[in-house]
């Protein structure tokens, strides 16, 4: 075998055994057997018309973790805690919504006790967004005590304004929920029929933790259902797929360059 031919195949397995040892490695830090998942709706998006790397777009492909109850946040705690996920406050999750039924990711607003006789909420007490109930009439603000239509004003990164009728709600403790997207998702999950109940942790199927921007995008475009990918996205993923198979094509010559010099050095030793 001459040094090109040894020097491509020692290159491929390098490349095998560095994506299998990090499909390995992914796959025990995930906990979880198939740690991607492909995102077929727009409901993340912070920009409808447009596919943005940071957060979850319509084919983006996100790597996702078991659950571990203390790391999920909603974006009320958030909010006072500073954690962030794809863009803005709290956690995003994906949860189920029954048999037969696509689970959602979205991401958790606000999580809500039931404790048989009526709902609160604790972390409210520490938030500074504009919130408040309206019950008979009359605006309260205890989180201890809360009753009526739930409101809150200028929520995340969209500045939405959501309510949900609280005595509309399964009375079970979970998190309300609701989409990024700007135009297409103006309420609470639980306001809009997506499902009728806060969604309690032992709902949630996992927790995104990174996005592959637009790995899915061809999956999305033979799908064949109404979902469409951003104008950018496979603009971009192709010219991400150029830009990979360019670094290869260098790095090959580079090293067949390097190879043939230090041949050419080896023949010059021996020439006299």
């Amino acid at each position: 075998m001459n040094p090109e031919d040894r020097n491509l195949v020692i290159g491929i397995a390098v490349v095998v055994l560095i994506i299998g040892g990090g499909y390995a490695a992914l796959n025990a830090y995930s906990g979880m057997s198939t740690p991607f998942s492909v995102v077929m709706s727009e409901s993340m998006q912070h920009d409808p018309d447009r596919s943005q790397i940071g957060c979850i777009d319509t084919g983006d492909v996100v790597v996702v973790k078991s659950v571990v109850e203390d790391e999920v946040q909603s974006y009320v705690k958030g909010t006072v805690t500073g954690h962030k996920a794809f863009g803005d406050y709290g956690s995003v999750i994906i949860y189920e919504r029954g048999a037969n039924q696509n689970p959602v990711i979205h991401r958790a607003i606000v999580w809500l006790d039931w404790d048989g006789e009526g709902w609160s909420s604790p972390e409210l007490q520490g938030y500074a967004g504009e919130w408040y109930c309206i019950t008979n009439g009359m605006i309260t603000k205890d989180p201890y005590n809360l009753s009526g239509i739930l409101y809150f004003e200028d929520i995340t990164v969209s500045e939405k304004a959501v309510s949900v009728n609280l005595n509309s709600l399964s009375k079970n403790s979970g998190f309300l929920t609701l989409g990024d997207n700007p135009e297409g998702n103006m309420n609470f999950d639980q306001a809009t029929g997506i499902v009728s109940e806060p969604i309690p942790m032992e709902k949630i199927r996992s927790i995104p933790f990174m996005e592959i921007p637009w790995m899915g995008s061809i999956k999305v475009a033979m799908n064949g259902d109404n979902m469409k990918n951003a104008p950018n996205s496979i603009p971009s993923l192709i010219m991400t797929m150029l830009a990979i198979v360019s670094i290869i094509i260098v790095f090959d010559i580079l090293n067949n360059k390097h190879t043939r010099e230090n041949a050419e050095k080896e023949r010059r030793k021996y020439r006299f």
